[in-house]
């Protein structure tokens, strides 16, 4: 059978961790090259339509995703594995923007939006309360950093809860959905879960080899040795801190009030709260 996994979570959720997952076994020092490309690279379209994209406009490319995704699943005689960060969403024209015929398994990371608040901070180099603004965006959309080339196209995110409502519910197969807490406190379990729900065998050792790889401080120290350019801000590391929790240290209490408030049920039922209240963005 053929068709996409996809590899989904908001921006700054561990999405890198679960790219490592590769059935080829791909190591550290490959982090930036692994099995599952962005599924917003221009060159799907290019490969899979033969079109020439440097003049098409964002909803011009937004309209051809699907058609792209659905030709390229037709081809393949193996499995396709995308790393996406926008949200499961439809196009101007009401065509799923992932189409569910041509979807294999869904793996989706999430983590608790207050981590991702500092983490998002820190990637795009902005203020706190310009990241929470962020979060809080049913508009928010990942476009390219200036002076980059464009070889990805805009991503629409919604907000955080948003994101995660429209992978979680999601029409066709069932989406596989992950904490990045828990990713953290026991990953062989995780990854193993992962594994088993993309249809990649793994075995004890591999499974092993695999949290070796991935662990955050081998990430690390493969990028203080060689760099990591995974689009963030000049000056700013990709792996910074990867700890759980340590929104608390940084974030001002009115922040996080304005996180709790616009996400809280969404944070409720995904552990991130004891009680919250009815705030849909």
């Amino acid at each position: 059978m053929t068709g996409f996994v996809w590899i989904a979570s908001y921006p700054r959720s561990g999405n890198t961790w679960l790219r490592l997952l590769d059935p080829g076994q791909a190591h550290a020092r490959d982090a930036h090259a692994h099995f599952a490309p962005n599924a917003s690279q221009r060159s799907d379209i290019e490969e899979a339509l033969d079109v020439e994209t440097g003049d098409l406009t964002p909803a011009e490319l937004e309209a051809l995703r699907p058609v792209a995704y659905r030709t390229l699943a037709a081809r393949s005689r193996r499995p396709l594995f995308r790393k996406v960060h926008d949200a499961c969403i439809d196009t101007a024209a009401g065509t799923p923007l992932f189409p569910p015929h041509a979807t294999l398994a869904t793996l989706y990371m999430v983590r608790d939006p207050r981590d991702v608040a500092v983490s998002w901070a820190h990637f795009a180099g902005v203020g706190l309360e310009e990241a929470v603004r962020f979060l809080c965006d049913a508009r928010a959309t990942l476009r390219p950093a200036a002076g980059r080339p464009p070889l990805d196209m805009p991503q629409r995110l919604l907000c955080w809860s948003g994101h995660v409502r429209s992978w979680r519910d999601a029409p066709g197969r069932r989406c596989c959905l992950l904490r990045y807490e828990d990713m953290a406190a026991d990953p062989a379990a995780i990854l193993g879960r992962a594994a088993a729900h993309a249809g990649i065998a793994a075995t004890a050792e591999t499974l092993d080899r695999a949290v070796a790889t991935t662990r955050f401080e081998t990430l690390r120290a493969h990028e203080a040795r060689q760099g990591f350019d995974g689009g963030q801000s000049a000056g700013a590391l990709f792996f910074r801190s990867g700890r759980a929790g340590g929104w608390r240290a940084v974030l001002p209490p009115a922040l996080e009030a304005r996180i709790v408030a616009a996400h809280g049920p969404a944070m409720q039922a995904l552990g991130y709260l004891a009680d919250a209240g009815e705030r849909p963005c």
